[in-house]
């Protein structure tokens, strides 16, 4: 899935007033964190390195695949939305399902990719 499509996605979905670039920078963070949190922690995958996304990002692939990655980011999008419309009951709708979504990715990731190996450290 491209950046536009998930915003494409969202827009369709769920009306709001914030901007692309916005919804950019949340994607952007969201990468991120899967970045750092499951690619860089095991072995075997082929994303070396995560610079963000900015305004001339919207034909760049996102960094989970299918068949996880609609889920995950358009229940993102609108948790984000939500939050920063102060709708809290609805925030806490899709955040349940984000996290649903995020964990069976992460689950699906953990089984198919080993831990990358830590140093050894001498303990005394």
């Amino acid at each position: 899935m491209k950046v536009y499509e998930a915003i494409s996605l969202v827009d369709d979905i769920k009306p709001h007033q914030y901007t692309e670039t916005r919804k950019i920078k949340w994607l952007s963070r969201l990468d991120g964190q899967i970045f750092t949190e499951v690619f860089q922690t095991h072995e075997g995958s082929s994303i070396d390195s995560f610079a963000g996304y900015d305004d001339d990002s919207q034909n760049e692939e996102l960094l989970v695949p299918y068949p996880y990655d609609e889920d995950i980011y358009s229940y993102f999008l609108q948790a984000q939305i939500d939050r920063a419309n102060g709708e809290s009951a609805k925030y806490n709708q899709t955040i349940t399902m984000y996290n649903n979504a995020f964990l069976a990715f992460q689950n699906w990731y953990n089984r198919t990719h080993l831990p990358r190996a830590k140093g050894r450290r001498f303990g005394f």
